[in-house]
């Protein structure tokens, strides 16, 4: 559906085929660039100058290597489109491509060094179309001085000012070096197969698993000796998972135990940062031992100066060239008495969801950020995405890929990204709940896309993670959806509310407590088969569709009630499973999940159900059953007022429940079919 209906769509909105390279969704084919289209036109401009340069100028090299997209601006459909490069307002160092005509996706391959540039300002590229009367602007960014002038920048970027287009250009700026930063697709991560012995140590003392020794003769050694460069295990990088497990305790033993395994590495990059303290204390928590040359961040007090300047997990090598670990902290002693300091230190290569908030106080749960667009360099707003990996179900839950991430966030947040917002990907994790609000209130918008019932399943507590989101919103945060509105339009006993409408059932009743529970059930289970529903379920977890297995009904309601030896038939919804409990049994699991009352239960779910009582939204609900189910129901989807889409869910043969996964048939309509 994806490829042949909303890939066609995009692809005739876009005019060109480079999904891979927007990075809309990975599941898209890919169209590859020929090669000659990027070897051809290479032009690069004369370096040379015959007017001396300035002694506090700084020698500053860009390259311009495409764009794609571009709008049309001529009644041909087409442009003919030039890239500007200019310091703002210092027309002195202005410098441009040539001109590639009738072009929407250019290839320039230009390189320039920008006259005249001083250290600290900020760049500006305008992609103009060239006019004998004028030229338009296809596309403007502005990249402010601090995005390149520690590390230098590479990668494409969204353009503004582009009338409603999602135009990119690739663009390299060189840092303090006069090199090029690797491209953005040197991974953050790689993956590599070896054998037992491993022959490493590592330590996993912190967040992160970090490889601390390398031994001769091991594979990793072995594989060093053969492999590139960039995809060499070097002291200092990060064991991400093994053998598809993030967890520490399961990496350590692999290390040591595992035969064959399978290592996601994420490499460190190098880097200075300056740190502006204003004479204040740093306020750092540091790992170090006194005769070792590093010093690892811990975390940071609140008021920190070096806060969103350093990060969690930094390995700290050099602080204003002192070396030498007791010899830094000495020196970091006295940032009172000083207004910066420098420090040299080695990050984790960051993800494409790290910034530009700073998110490395939190664990990295997800093993990729697959197909997701690179962040703008001047977000209109920075949001995140949240979710919750459940560690005791297999890739964290059924709504999850295989990187940790839900099947929808890459899309999801690519629509943030290409609406001109920033949009981080971080997971909840229950043990780091007071860090993860911090970082979460540097923020100005948070997107929810926490499961009901997910967070619980991992062993946290919704009540105060959603006591958490109000807080967000308490200081001007949006949260969306607002645990509020959740409540409100999430219950299920909004059931119970309409049904006395023409759109209810008036046998719709409501549980809150174990009494109201065992008395209510009985009597309608024996007038006709049920849907009991708890409310704080997902995906049909916790929906049960129930009918007597001796078909004994009642002609009328109220005419009997069961007694707790009747049997049963019960079918969960979230999976189709059916299995036989007697009337007690499924109360007594509803009410205190799994015990010897309740008997053994196949069920993925633990019941209890009214837990916590109606405050903290413990309730079922208990509906007539609907044989037409089995024709399927269907969901408008509407933007507003506006209806955007129905989707047709029709159970598996068989079958009753619609849910994703459970082999059911989804047929989607527009909204005019």
């Amino acid at each position: 559906l994806y490829h042949s209906t909303f890939g066609s769509k995009l692809q005739q909105e876009l005019q060109f085929p480079f999904f891979a390279r927007v990075g809309v969704c990975d599941m898209f084919s890919c169209c590859e660039v020929p090669k000659e289209e990027f070897a051809a036109d290479i032009s690069v401009v004369s370096k040379s100058t015959s007017t001396p340069v300035p002694p506090h100028t700084v020698a500053l090299t860009v390259k311009i290597s495409y764009a794609l997209g571009l709008r049309k601006t001529d009644f041909m459909g087409k442009s003919d489109p030039y890239v500007v490069v200019q310091v703002p307002n210092r027309i002195q160092t202005k410098v441009e491509t040539h001109v590639k005509a009738g072009d929407l996706n250019p290839v320039w391959n230009c390189e320039f060094e920008v006259p005249g540039y001083l250290k600290g300002e900020d760049l500006v590229f305008k992609v103009l179309d060239k006019d004998t009367v004028s030229s338009d602007t296809l596309g403007v960014i502005t990249f402010p001085a601090t995005s390149f002038q520690e590390e230098g920048f590479d990668g494409e970027v969204l353009l503004e000012e582009a009338k409603g287009r999602k135009p990119y250009l690739k663009v390299s700026i060189s840092g303090p070096t006069g090199k090029y930063p690797q491209e953005m697709a040197a991974a953050s991560t790689f993956v590599v197969a070896l054998t037992k012995p491993l022959g490493i140590e590592v330590d996993a003392t912190l967040s992160l698993v970090k490889v601390c020794k390398i031994a001769e003769g091991g594979s990793v050694s072995k594989h060093n000796s053969t492999a590139p460069q960039h995809l060499q295990i070097q002291l200092g990088d990060y064991v991400a998972a093994i053998n598809g497990s993030s967890e520490k305790e399961a990496i350590t033993k692999a290390t040591e135990e595992a035969t064959n395994v399978e290592m996601v590495i994420r490499p460190c990059v190098q880097m200075t940062v300056q740190v502006d303290n204003k004479r204040k204390a740093l306020g750092l928590d540091l790992k170090y031992t006194e005769t070792l040359p590093e010093i690892t961040i811990k975390s940071f007090k609140s008021d920190s100066p070096a806060l969103n300047k350093l990060q969690s997990l930094d390995r700290i090598f050099a602080v204003d060239g002192v070396e030498q670990a007791k010899a830094m902290v000495d020196q970091m002693k006295r940032a009172q008495d000083l207004q910066s300091m420098s420090f040299k230190v080695k990050r984790a290569k960051p993800f494409p969801s790290s910034g530009p908030v700073d998110i490395s106080r939190l664990t990295r749960i997800a093993k990729d950020d697959r197909g997701l667009l690179p962040q703008p360099i001047n977000p209109t707003s920075a949001t995140a995405l949240v979710q919750i990996y459940i560690r005791s179900q297999p890739f964290g839950g059924s709504d999850k890929s295989s990187s940790g991430h839900r099947y929808d966030t890459i899309p999801i947040a690519n629509g943030m990204i290409n609406a001109g917002m920033s949009c981080q990907l971080i997971h909840y994790v229950k043990e780091e709940h007071d860090t993860f609000l911090e970082v979460c209130k540097q923020f100005k918008a948070i997107v929810v896309r926490c499961n009901p019932g997910q967070i619980k399943a991992d062993g946290g507590d919704q009540a105060k993670f959603d006591g958490a989101m109000r807080e967000l919103r308490k200081l001007g945060i949006q949260v969306w959806p607002s645990p509020d509105v959740m409540e409100q339009m999430g219950a299920k006993d909004a059931l119970v509310k309409v049904a006395n409408l023409n759109i209810g059932l008036e046998d719709t009743l409501a549980y809150y407590t174990e009494a109201e529970f065992a008395a209510g059930f009985k009597k309608t289970m024996a007038f006709q088969p049920r849907v009991i529903k708890q409310n704080r379920g997902s995906s049909g977890e916790g929906i049960w569709i129930v009918k007597l297995k001796k078909d004994n009904y009642c002609s009328s309601y109220g005419e009997r009630s069961c007694d707790n030896q009747e049997v049963l038939i019960l079918m969960e919804a979230n999976d189709n499973h059916a299995e036989e409990h007697t009337v007690g049994e499924f109360v007594e699991f509803c009410v205190n999940g799994r015990n010897t009352k309740s008997g053994k239960w196949t069920s993925k779910g633990d019941g209890k159900y009214l837990e916590g009582g109606k405050a903290a939204g413990g309730q079922l609900v208990d509906q007539r059953f609907c044989p037409r189910i089995v024709e399927g129901e269907l969901r408008y989807n509407m933007a507003g007022d506006s209806l955007v889409g129905i989707i047709h869910k029709k159970p598996k043969e068989g079958g009753i429940s619609a849910v994703s996964g459970t082999g059911s048939i989804y047929t989607f309509y527009g909204p005019e079919e």
